[in-house]
C-alpha cells in the first residue's frame, strides 16, 4: 500500500514538472558574415523565430524593404531576432552599407503555414498537387527566355518568385534584353547580387491586372506610383490607352498564375544608380580650382627681352616741389 502510494507521488510530481515544462520556441538562425546573409533565403513556418548574428567588424542592419521590421545597427557579437507570426515572403537588406557597395547586401525569408514542412535545403514540401507558380510560368514562356535564365542565374528572385507572393511582374520580353549593350549586359550576368537587385525591380506586392493599374491610374490623376520590391518607386501612366511602366509600355498582359500575375514588358528597367556611368576614367589625386574667371582675348607679348641687373632706388625723398624739378641735360 506504501509503495502504491510512493509510485502515485512520483507521477504526480513527474505531471506537475512535465506540465510546467516550457513549450520549446522555434527558431531559425542566418549568420553575417563577409558582408553576406547566410543563408540569404531562408524558409520556415509561421510562429518562426529567426535569430541574426552579426560576426562582422563593422556594423550592419536588417530591415525589411516592406518595413516590417528593423534592427538598426547591430555590433559584432550581437543578435537581433523577429518572430514571423503571419505567412508571406519578406525581403530585407543592410541599409548601412549601400553607399560604399554597388547593391546593398539581400535576404529573404519565406514563412509558409505552420505544419508545413520544410526541408533542410529549404525547400516546402506540400501535401497538395504543385501548381503554377511565377517562377514556373515564366519559365514556360517563349517570349521570356531570357528574363528565365536571369531568374535561374540570380537565385533569390527564382525563390521569391516559387515560394513567396502574390506578387506582380513587369516580365522585359526578349527584344528587350536583346536591346541592353554589351557591357550592360556583362555586369550583370557576371554578378548575382547585382542581377538579383534589376529583377527585384520588376516585382512588386499585390496582384495587379492591367484593369487594377487602370484604376488606380485614372484614380490619381493619370499616373500612380508602385513600391518595387527593391524599395524604390515604378511611375505607372496611360498614354492612348496603353499602360506604361517607367519608359516600358506593356505589350502582354494578365498572365496568371497560382502566387501573382505576370505582365510583358518591350524595355529592361534600370534601378537608380544600378550601374556607374559607362566609359568613365576616375581622375585620381586632382585638387579642383574653384571661383577662377577665365582671362579672354589677351593678345600674347612676343621677344621680350628681359631686363636683368636692375637696381631699384627705395625710399627716394622729394626736397623739391613736383613742378620745381627740372631735368638735367
Amino acid at each position: 500500500m506504501r509503495m502504491n502510494s510512493t509510485i502515485l507521488g512520483i507521477a504526480a510530481v513527474l505531471a506537475v514538472g512535465l506540465v510546467a515544462l516550457p513549450v520549446l520556441a522555434v527558431t531559425a538562425d542566418v549568420d553575417i558574415r563577409g558582408g553576406e546573409y547566410i543563408p540569404a533565403s531562408l524558409t520556415v513556418e509561421s510562429n518562426t523565430t529567426v535569430v541574426w548574428t552579426n560576426y562582422d567588424e563593422v556594423s550592419h542592419t536588417v530591415t525589411s524593404t516592406g518595413g516590417v521590421f528593423d534592427s538598426g545597427p547591430i555590433e559584432q557579437n550581437e543578435t537581433f531576432n523577429y518572430t514571423f507570426a503571419d505567412t508571406g515572403t519578406y525581403p530585407y537588406g543592410c541599409t548601412l552599407n549601400a553607399s560604399t557597395r554597388r547593391t546593398p547586401m539581400q535576404g529573404v525569408v519565406i514563412v509558409v503555414p505552420e505544419g508545413m514542412m520544410v526541408e533542410e535545403n529549404g525547400n516546402v514540401t506540400e501535401e497538395e498537387p504543385v501548381r503554377l507558380t511565377l517562377a514556373d510560368l515564366i519559365a514556360g514562356d517563349e517570349n521570356l527566355t531570357s528574363f528565365a535564365d536571369a531568374v535561374g542565374m540570380a537565385g533569390l528572385t527564382r525563390v521569391v518568385l516559387s515560394a513567396g507572393g502574390p506578387y506582380t511582374v513587369f516580365a522585359p520580353n526578349d527584344a528587350a534584353f536583346e536591346a541592353l549593350d554589351d557591357e550592360t549586359a556583362a555586369a550583370l550576368l557576371n554578378d548575382t547580387e547585382l542581377l538579383d537587385t534589376l529583377l527585384l525591380y520588376h516585382v512588386v506586392r499585390g496582384n495587379y491586372t492591367v484593369e487594377d493599374l487602370m484604376e488606380e491610374v485614372n484614380a490619381t490623376g493619370n499616373k500612380t506610383v508602385l513600391e518595387a520590391l527593391t524599395g524604390d518607386s515604378l511611375n505607372v501612366s496611360a498614354t492612348d490607352g496603353n499602360l506604361t511602366i517607367g519608359n516600358a509600355t506593356l505589350v502582354v498582359s494578365d498572365l496568371v498564375a497560382d502566387n501573382g500575375i505576370v505582365h510583358v514588358i518591350d524595355v529592361v528597367l534600370m534601378p537608380p544608380d544600378l550601374l556607374p556611368p559607362e566609359n568613365a576614367t576616375p581622375e585620381e589625386n586632382v585638387t579642383p580650382v574653384e571661383n577662377v574667371t577665365p582671362v579672354e582675348n589677351v593678345t600674347p607679348v612676343e621677344n621680350v627681352r628681359p631686363v636683368e641687373n636692375v637696381t631699384l632706388v627705395e625710399n627716394v625723398t622729394l626736397e623739391a616741389p613736383v613742378d620745381e624739378l627740372r631735368v638735367i641735360p
